[in-house]
């Protein structure tokens, strides 16, 4: 009988047996993505997706379809699931709804946020970013997140959220060089200091700019597709095993 427990984020792997088969299959194949386990532009079959997982194809597929509202994978003819893969043009589009709507975010946190929260944003700026990728992946979040709800703003939180979902498999590929770790906690530490010093401006242009930092060395250091139409080409490409 399967028992559910609370998952504090999309980055947590836990044993299978905590959680339900489909949660347990959707926590398992996206870190397979962010990993690059299953890598950008292959594909598999889901009997052997299913069968590398110990579970049955019913739990999976309701973990892919989750999967693929998040942009991660495409589902095809004939059970085959496609990695979508790493492109210019999805870059380029969020980096630019993320710099325009995350110096807001800031900018409305400057201003609005409570003394509990400006303290609980310092404290996750100084969180060491020590670990495994995934440990890496959730530290970003929960600082970045806890901007996004002191902003105050239900619907602009809800739309960088699913910004930074759409963005973590090229946040993975920067977070795996220690030197730019360290350079993106800097980055963190400058802007929960203005944040608590309620300066609006800084705030909004220092988060600007880590934000264009960030994905412009997911562009340098990513092999990216340059046309957006390979998504559907890339489905030619069959595997029998993850991987």
């Amino acid at each position: 009988m399967e028992r559910r427990v609370a998952i504090s984020s999309p980055y947590t792997r836990v044993p299978l047996i905590a959680l339900t088969k489909a949660e347990a299959a959707y926590v398992e194949v996206r870190a397979q993505i962010l990993e690059g386990t299953l890598a950008p532009g292959s594909t598999i079959n889901q009997e052997s997706l299913a069968n590398a997982l110990g579970l049955s194809v019913t739990p999976l597929r309701e973990a892919l379809r989750r999967l693929e509202g998040e942009g991660l994978i495409a589902l095809r003819p004939h059970r085959v699931v496609s990695v979508l893969p790493l492109t210019r043009r999805e870059l380029g589009e969020l980096c630019v709804a993320r710099v325009r709507l995350e110096p807001l975010a800031a900018s409305l946190a400057a201003e609005s946020a409570t003394p509990r929260e400006l303290r609980e944003i310092s404290a996750l700026a100084r969180q060491p970013h020590a670990g495994d990728l995934h440990a890496q992946l959730r530290a970003h979040r929960d600082f970045h997140l806890s901007i996004y709800a002191a902003s105050h703003n239900e619907v602009l939180a809800d739309l960088l959220e699913q910004l930074w979902t759409r963005t973590d498999r090229y946040r993975a590929i920067v977070l795996r060089d220690r030197g730019l770790r360290r350079t993106s906690r800097v980055g963190h530490s400058r802007i929960a200091a203005a944040l608590a010093a309620r300066d609006i401006p800084t705030a909004a242009d220092l988060t600007q700019r880590h934000v264009e930092e960030t994905l412009q060395l997911a562009e340098d250091l990513a092999e990216l597709e340059p046309n957006p139409d390979s998504r559907r080409a890339s489905s030619g490409r069959t595997s029998d095993r993850p991987g």
